[in-house]
């Protein structure tokens, strides 16, 4: 039996947009590119079931169509091109499926590199897009300066919804043992001694918010 090859969808702003996107990820021959307006996305995402959704979008049109996705039983991994990275990279988005945030100038190999790391389950963020939010002293133990990493955040807001270590791994496609790594990180990294702790620094260092 014939496989199809794996569907990369391209939604943007304006018909050339699209085809300037389009044109970036011929290199990879193994894809399948999908150019779909805005209101055929749920039905393209259903029908396709794509491996990843490539949206250059203004940010409310963003916003609508990764509100779209959020409704689907399935979420495909998306990648926004921004104009302002470090406003892409937000708690909803990345709710929404987004994996990915790179600048809207960005180039083939770097678009075709992303779309494979997505693909692969990886985060591929624009240097921008992340904020180093450096950790205060606590108390008298100093408290690490070390970022979280954008799974690490990803988790952590998770935490703070309240989901469980099967829960978050069901969301994230990823085996429970390493959820259990990821939460022991988050912990580490905030000297915190539980979850619910690790929640309240997360909020009182402004890593995330309720």
């Amino acid at each position: 039996m014939v496989t199809s090859p794996p569907a990369v969808l391209v939604i943007a702003g304006s018909e050339q947009r699209a085809a300037v996107i389009e044109a970036k990820l011929r290199g990879r021959r193994d894809w399948r590119v999908v150019l779909v307006a805005a209101a055929e996305l749920a039905h393209a995402v259903d029908d396709l079931e794509p491996a990843c959704v490539v949206m250059a979008l203004s940010r409310a049109a963003a916003a609508s169509a990764l509100q779209t996705l959020a409704r689907r039983p399935r979420l495909p991994p998306v990648i926004l091109l921004a104009g302002e990275p470090h406003e892409a990279w937000t708690a909803p988005a990345r709710r929404a499926g987004v994996r990915g945030v790179l600048g809207e100038d960005a180039t083939a190999e770097e678009l075709i590199a992303a779309v494979a790391a997505t693909m692969a389950g990886l985060v591929v963020l624009h240097p921008a897009a992340v904020i180093a939010r450096p950790l205060p002293v606590s108390g008298p133990r100093r408290v690490s300066e070390t970022t979280l990493t954008p799974r690490e955040l990803e988790i952590l807001e998770m935490m703070a919804e309240g989901m469980s270590n099967r829960r978050i791994a069901a969301r994230l496609g990823i085996s429970g043992y390493t959820v259990k790594f990821h939460v022991a990180s988050v912990l580490g990294k905030l000297g915190a001694a539980s979850r619910t702790e690790a929640v309240t620094l997360g909020v009182r260092h402004g890593l995330i918010s309720l």
